[in-house]
């Protein structure tokens, strides 16, 4: 069975002011294995948002074109606002020898995992400590007036519902001791995988149901196998004692 040790697809999504993006940026600052994928964004530049760095900002018309020539893995609408993560970073970072991370929603994980095997992929749910922390994050952003923060923040209550499709959940309390949990957890998630030779059963868990179907199928086997040994020596002794 094949099993691909490289190039994970790391996902990490939270509601908007959770804190995502901050993660992101440290985590591939504290993980030099790890490129972070850049994606395409209709909406307007925010104050110190570089263009190629922190999204590519192009227009409607251009994302739909792209859009239709299969440029995307995903994309998603949000706010009246178009997103889509490239193909081109995956096929970037396995050149380089690299996983990718991709900071998105929980609609863009859906079609990732959709296209992808699980074992290809690592994802998180960040949460905000309380929802007054999260609506106090997105007025310090200083980017959204008064009525979009309110949407923002009925938008994000619905977002948190979806927390229970992902591996791994944390609380975002504080950002460096969030990333450096994040970094442990997937320091071990990708050692951890490259020991699959050394067991006798390897398995998929693409399906709960179909993967304790296999499980219960091996152990009859070998419950099987063992009743049948055990009979054979029961006659062996006989014939021999005989």
């Amino acid at each position: 069975m094949r099993i691909e040790k490289n190039n994970k697809l790391i996902i990490i999504s939270s509601p908007s002011g959770a804190g995502k993006t901050t993660l992101c940026k440290l985590l591939i600052k504290k993980m030099k294995n790890i490129n972070l994928s850049i994606s395409y964004t209709s909406r307007a530049k925010r104050l110190n948002e570089i263009h190629g760095k922190d999204y590519y900002f192009i227009n409607k018309k251009k994302f739909n074109i792209l859009k239709k020539k299969n440029f995307f893995i995903e994309t998603a609408i949000n706010f009246n606002n178009l997103y889509g993560s490239p193909f081109i970073n995956i096929t970037n970072s396995k050149k380089q020898n690299k996983h990718v991370l991709f900071d998105i929603d929980w609609k863009g994980a859906r079609k990732i995992r959709r296209n992808y095997k699980r074992n290809e992929i690592i994802d998180f749910f960040i949460l905000p400590p309380t929802k007054s922390e999260l609506k106090r994050r997105l007025k310090k952003r200083g980017s959204e007036n008064n009525k979009e923060i309110s949407l923002r923040l009925s938008y994000a209550f619905e977002e948190m519902k979806h927390y229970k499709e992902y591996k791994y959940v944390l609380i975002n309390e504080k950002v460096h001791k969030t990333v450096n949990e994040i970094k442990l957890r997937l320091s071990y998630a990708i050692d951890e995988m490259k020991h699959y030779n050394e067991y006798k059963y390897v398995l998929i868990n693409e399906k709960v149901q179909n993967t304790v179907s296999q499980i219960q199928k091996i152990i009859e086997y070998h419950q099987q196998t063992i009743m049948q040994k055990n009979t054979l020596n029961k006659k062996l002794k006989q014939i021999i004692n005989t």
